[in-house]
């Protein structure tokens, strides 16, 4: 067996794999044998059938699977080799007939790949925040742990300091035909979700309202409030929503003392407001400084895209488009697809063309220590901050076990290491700034 190449352009190439009929013949001859030696054919005791019955019945869907195989591994092989970093994956050349009694068979394969360019990091430059805690975010974060471990004061009406559970379904029509089942939305609105609980704050437990689609495709922030993304709520099914009130309560917040410390951070490593508040500044100023470096190392990167030339096998992925979407039927219809992607194929070259260069590198010490930080910020959200190392890593170990969570977990890892490495080489603006106005700088 022998790979070529025949390049198109620098980004695109022919790859043609040939295969003597010695390479697949022999190895499917062999399965012909065993095959016989444990064929249950009617007529025959096992494994007494002729050979040549064997042979016609099974030579050739062994043949193309042994052909497959081979080309499959040597295609690999030679970009594996040859380092050849593929966009899309290898369109195979369409054959009239593949003539396996032939001394030698040819298959070829279109592929795209990445460009050959580099990036110099260190003339690329932004503003890098120095993002501090102030009192309104440290209270903010107590008053949430408070609420974690309220007491829940049951009431009849709304008052101002209320939380109201709402169920929000779609109302089907009387008249309408076939089966129509919408899961209804459960929320909890409040002060804080104003367009929501100004909605609702007259109604008593297991009252209801009726709303139309058009008020909450006008208004976004009551839609997201009611549990409607944007898209959810353009594609409703039906005119009205029905929104009833299952519950009404107020919380009774957590007294700040010594049990409170104790069930957030664990026995005795908590004991005074003063030190509470030092250690939620800490963990606030730690999270918002990771969110200023994933700021500025966006912004660089947003950069990197808008002035680095990175050529792409245009030709190719249009190609490409076509033989891996059933929906895409027209060379038309796939360059107005890429040209829709383009831009974001170009940022996923630029990631990897950095990873690679810059020698990132994944170890499974790597994805099980990004595996325990997920399962410590899940367990956060429910207030639990202190289980045990070993019980940590029991969870992740099993996070693991999923392969989708691996590719999750391996491109949050990549992508953390590729963050350390802008940090390191591009140009600094180094400005200290509030929480508030760093949140008004990521809106822009």
């Amino acid at each position: 067996m022998k790979v070529t190449s025949k390049n198109h352009d620098e980004v695109s190439a022919l790859l043609t794999v040939t295969l003597d009929k010695k390479d697949y013949k022999d190895k499917v001859e062999k399965q012909l044998i065993n095959y016989a030696k444990n064929a249950n054919i009617p007529g025959f005791r096992k494994g007494k059938a002729p050979l040549g019955m064997i042979r016609r019945q099974y030579e050739g869907g062994l043949t193309y699977e042994e052909i497959n195989k081979q080309v499959s591994e040597g295609l690999d092989k030679y970009i594996t080799e040859n380092k050849i970093r593929l966009i899309g994956r290898p369109i195979p050349v369409p054959v009239e007939e593949l003539d396996t009694n032939k001394e030698q068979i040819e298959i070829s394969f279109e592929i795209g790949y990445e460009p050959d360019f580099s990036i110099d990091l260190s003339k690329y430059e932004a503003p890098h925040y120095k993002v501090e805690a102030g009192e309104k975010e440290v209270g903010k974060s107590i008053e949430n742990m408070q609420k974690r471990f309220a007491d829940r004061e049951e009431q009849d009406k709304a008052t101002k300091d209320s939380y109201v559970a709402l169920e929000v379904k779609q109302v089907v029509e009387e008249d309408v035909e076939g089966v129509h089942n919408h899961p209804p939305k459960n929320v909890v609105v409040s002060k804080e979700t104003k367009e929501a609980f100004e909605l609702v704050k007259k109604l008593k437990k297991d009252e209801s309202l009726e709303i139309s689609k058009e008020d909450i495709q006008k208004d976004e922030n009551l839609a997201k409030q009611l549990g409607f993304s944007k898209d959810e709520a353009e594609h409703l099914h039906h005119d009205k929503l029905s929104v009833t009130v299952k519950d009404i309560y107020k919380l009774n917040l957590a007294e700040l003392n010594q049990e409170l410390f104790n069930k957030v951070y664990g026995e005795g490593e908590i004991k005074s407001e003063e030190e509470l508040k030092a250690k939620v500044k800490s963990e606030l100023d730690e999270y918002f400084q990771q969110n200023a470096d994933i700021h500025f190392v966006n912004k660089i990167l947003e950069q990197i895209t808008e002035k680095e030339e990175v050529k792409l096998p245009e030709e190719f992925l249009v190609k490409w488009l076509m033989f891996s979407n059933e929906n895409i039927n027209t060379k038309e219809q796939a360059e107005e697809v890429y040209a829709a992607e383009k831009n974001a194929l170009k940022y996923q070259v630029i990631e990897s063309k950095l990873i690679s260069d810059n020698g990132v590198s994944i170890d499974y010490t790597d994805l099980l220590s990004q595996a325990e930080q997920l399962v410590r910020n899940q367990l956060a959200i429910y207030g639990i901050h202190h289980l045990p190392d070993e019980e940590v890593q029991k969870y992740a170990v099993e996070m693991m076990k999923n392969q989708e969570q691996v590719r999750q977990i391996s491109s949050e890892v990549a992508m953390a290491k590729l963050r350390d490495v802008i940090l390191e080489k591009a140009a600094k603006k180094e400005e200290k700034i509030s929480h508030d106005d760093f949140m008004k700088k990521i809106e822009e």
